[in-house]
């Protein structure tokens, strides 16, 4: 009886508040996140503390933090909250201009740095009133687009079984370096590009080579690399202020190139291109509103200057 008295004093709206509250810990941006007033975020924290006999969120300085109660109720809270949202689309057409919920995209900054301005200009003229994160690719992608219902772009080798996927665009390699380099008005030749002093990227610094070494080694050619970064953002400074060069994914480079006065020439080696992917749980693949997110995925790959799978 006690179960069936404090169920039936919770409603959906109740549901919706302690998923927000627990997830942003924070009463300002969960009251923003249900479209209420701070206030109101604060009654509602305080009517499901009654309820649910616990404090749920707790003073720690400066900031809340979640009790070991409140964090076990994340993860049931956001399943009820999507399970509901799920009933209620079904058979409804999705309508992108009254959405008001979270679009979610995961992947690697340099290809967020090409894709975002494009998606975001689509988000804001198709879809208002939603909101779009870019989310950082980490591991457990899988459990992540199963629970949140977004989507990711990866490369083809890096996709986790039991995922759905399609092609998106292919991210070849080209040599970047600055436009008064010495070797920006010669021939470009495997000779000279071998002599040049290099930047590598080697997002564990484990190893001063990569493939592109494999591949000289093939012409009897090796190169030098003075510099080994662990980011492809750190690589641009290296080759502003230096004779250096460094082989950067395309992706990576239209977004930047021009702006730091650098200049692009091929590869001359035949250094293999990586198809990246876009991904998602098939536990959303009918859901309207996912189809309608992996179609302006396509359309704003198309309109970043990408190259299509």
């Amino acid at each position: 009886m006690l179960h069936a008295v404090n169920l039936s004093a919770i409603n959906l709206n109740d549901v919706r508040a302690l998923h927000f509250l627990l997830d942003e810990a924070h009463v300002a941006r969960a009251a923003r996140k249900l479209a209420i007033t701070p206030a109101a975020a604060s009654n509602a924290l305080r009517r499901l503390r009654t309820q649910l006999d616990d404090p749920l969120l707790v003073r720690s300085g400066r900031t809340l933090v979640r009790t070991p109660r409140a964090e076990r109720l994340r993860e049931p809270a956001r399943r009820v909250l999507r399970a509901a949202e799920e009933l209620f689309e079904a058979g409804t057409p999705f309508d992108p201009v009254r959405y008001e919920g979270e679009l979610v995209i995961t992947t690697s900054d340099r290809v967020a740095e090409v894709v975002l301005p494009a998606l975001d200009k689509l988000v804001s003229e198709r879809a208002p009133q939603a909101s779009l994160t870019m989310r950082a690719v980490t591991v457990g992608v899988g459990a992540f687009l199963r629970d949140q219902g977004g989507v990711a772009i990866v490369p083809l080798d890096a996709r986790e079984p039991g995922l759905r996927d399609e092609p998106l665009f292919v991210d070849d390699f080209v040599c970047v370096l600055r436009k008064r380099h010495p070797l920006a008005q010669r021939r470009w030749t495997v000779q000279r590009f071998a002599r040049a002093e290099h930047v590598l990227v080697a997002p564990r610094a484990l190893s001063g080579r990569s493939t592109t070494d494999d591949l000289l080694a093939e012409h009897g050619l090796a190169r030098r690399v003075s510099r080994v970064v662990t980011s492809f953002a750190l690589v641009m400074p290296l080759l502003v202020a230096s004779d250096r060069i460094a082989v950067l994914p395309r992706s990576f480079v239209l977004a930047r190139a021009e702006a730091r006065d650098l200049t692009v020439r091929p590869v001359p080696v035949a250094l293999p291109a990586v198809p990246m992917r876009l991904v998602w749980h098939p536990a959303h693949e009918q859901d309207p509103r996912h189809v309608w997110l992996r179609a302006l995925v396509r359309e704003a790959v198309r309109a970043s200057g990408l190259k299509e799978s």
